[in-house]
C-alpha cells in the first residue's frame, strides 16, 4: 500500500457578489510501519486554492493524489454544520499532525 490521498469539494456558499467559501473532505492513507495501515480525514474550507495548498503538504512528504469524482451543489449557512469545517491552517497543521 502507498501513501495516497484525496480532496474532494463537498460545497460551497454564496453571497451577494459570488463565491464566499468553498468546503472539502481530504481522506489520507498509509503506512506507519509493515503491519499498520491508517486511514484518517477531515473537512476543511477556505478560497481560492486552498486545495491546492493543502494537497501540497502532501505531496511535498510523498504522497499520491488519487483523483475522486464528487457531485456538490451550494450550501446555505443552515447546511454547514458548526465546528466540521477547520480552516487553511488548522487544516494544513491537521495534515502535518496525520503523517508524522
Amino acid at each position: 500500500m502507498t501513501k495516497t490521498f484525496t480532496i474532494y469539494k463537498v460545497g460551497y456558499t454564496a453571497g451577494i457578489y459570488g463565491c464566499s467559501g468553498e468546503y472539502f473532505n481530504v481522506i489520507i492513507t498509509g503506512v506507519k510501519n509493515p503491519n499498520e495501515y491508517y486511514t484518517d480525514g477531515f473537512f476543511f474550507q477556505g478560497m481560492y486554492g486552498v486545495q491546492e495548498r493543502v494537497s501540497s503538504v502532501l505531496k511535498d512528504a510523498g504522497y499520491k493524489e488519487i483523483y475522486t469524482q464528487s457531485v456538490y451543489g451550494q450550501l446555505r449557512r443552515k447546511d454547514i454544520p458548526k465546528g466540521r469545517f477547520l480552516s487553511e491552517y488548522p487544516a494544513i497543521a491537521k495534515v502535518k499532525e496525520i503523517i508524522a
